[in-house]
């Protein structure tokens, strides 16, 4: 089966503290929170939200329309006790051909450091590995994002090497890390 055909069927994961879940309407407020937060966004290939208007049209409307088509793979991270969207994690990029996935998230920074995005990515690894049949999955960070490289290592991704100047971010180009766990790593 077609990645596509496993994102048009995602189901809701529940890990001890999270939720993970597609996103929707009523997730506009708790998104625009972090998407409109400078320092989230510092790393982000995408700009500082300026309006709830942006973060629908731009971002929800956008998944929620791929939802369908099998072309999005974004997550809602809610926190269980408060049922408030947190982040988002994803398959950001993959190939059916080569049977691998590039993963990505994002989180509110009020929550990082909590161990929250590596107990998200582990149910999304774990989903891409034992559901997907996935043979890789990789992801990748700026350079000076310590942060996300500790959570890629934690989830029991290596560090493969530097992308020197590959994306041009908030005005320059920018240095990318690459990181990857290989089935046979995970399991």
């Amino acid at each position: 089966m077609k990645i596509e055909e496993f994102l048009k069927q995602m189901p809701v994961f529940e890990t001890a503290r999270l939720v993970l879940r597609k996103v929707n309407l009523n997730d506009l407020d708790d998104i625009f929170e972090f998407s409109s937060d400078p320092k989230v966004a510092h790393h982000m290939t995408w700009e500082v939200n300026k309006s709830k208007e942006e973060t629908l049209n731009n971002f929800i409307n956008v998944v929620m329309k791929n939802y369908e088509k099998g072309e999005s793979g974004d997550l809602a991270i809610v926190l269980k006790e408060s049922g408030k969207v947190i982040g988002t994690c994803s398959f950001i990029d993959w190939s059916n051909e080569h049977s691998n996935a590039e993963i990505g998230y994002v989180l509110n920074q009020n929550y990082w450091g909590k161990g929250l995005a590596t107990e998200a990515l582990q149910e999304l690894i774990k989903f891409g590995f034992e559901k997907i049949q996935l043979n890789r999955i990789q992801g990748r960070c700026d350079i000076d994002n310590i942060g996300s490289e500790k959570v890629m290592l934690k989830v029991g991704m290596c560090f493969e090497g530097t992308l020197r100047k590959n994306e041009f971010i908030k005005g320059e180009f920018r240095d990318t890390k690459i990181f990857s766990i290989l089935n046979e790593e995970y399991a």
